[in-house]
Formats: C-alpha cells, sequence, structure tokens
C-alpha cells in the first residue's frame, strides 16, 4: 500500500492512478514547464493521436489537475488551451519526487552538481 500523501500517485496493484499512462505523464510535463498550452502544442509535444489526447486530459482534468477553455490568439484565432492547475504542479512533482526516489533505490544515486563536476551532492 503506498504512503499517506502519495497515494493519489502511485497506486495499488490493480488500480491506475492518474499517472499509469505515460501519456499523462508527458502532458504534465510539458504543462509544467509553460503552466500551458493549446491542444495543438500539446500534441506536438506528446506526439499522441488526438483521440487519445482528448481522452487523456479529460482523465486529468477530471482529478483536477489541468484545466481546459477555449481561447483567442490574435493571429491563431480561437483554440483550446489548457493550463496546469496548483493541485497538477503538485501532483506531477510528487510524482517526479517518488520516480527519482525509485529510480535511486535501484540504480544508486547519480545526482551530481555541474557546478562542482561530478561531486555528489548528498
Amino acid at each position: 500500500m503506498a504512503e499517506k500523501g502519495k497515494e493519489d500517485l502511485v497506486s495499488d496493484i490493480g488500480s491506475p492512478g492518474p499517472f499509469s499512462v505515460s501519456t499523462r505523464v508527458g502532458i504534465m510535463m510539458a504543462l509544467l514547464g509553460s503552466k500551458r498550452a493549446t491542444f495543438t502544442e500539446l500534441l506536438l509535444a506528446v506526439k499522441t493521436p488526438k483521440s487519445s489526447l482528448n481522452k487523456n486530459l479529460g482523465i486529468l482534468e477530471d482529478s483536477g489537475f489541468v484545466k481546459q477553455r477555449r481561447g483567442f490568439l490574435s493571429a491563431a484565432g480561437p483554440r483550446a488551451i489548457v493550463e496546469i492547475t496548483p493541485k497538477g504542479e503538485e501532483a506531477i512533482k510528487k510524482h517526479l519526487e517518488v520516480m527519482r526516489e525509485l529510480a535511486d533505490k535501484f540504480l544508486g544515486s547519480k545526482n551530481t552538481d555541474p557546478v562542482n563536476e561530478g561531486r555528489s551532492t548528498q
């Protein structure tokens, strides 16, 4: 069973969580840096069919991780805009933290500080 506070991110066996699909992780990673993107920008970033992107955005929206709205971009006209929510930002950061912990556990910690040229930061 997952730790308290991580149950939304790392599911029990047989119960898929919101980040159990790589497309959703890719969407959230794309939005983490930019805070918002058009549907078309996400299509290019995640490289998935429109139907898959639409379905996965719906799941993320139902989880409260993204908001979708119609917007108007000056030269481009009306567009679907997707924004990461504060809840979504926190969730993807926690997910990445869990993935880093797992990688460190199984692969060994290789976190280095580039300023100190390879000396371990831990």
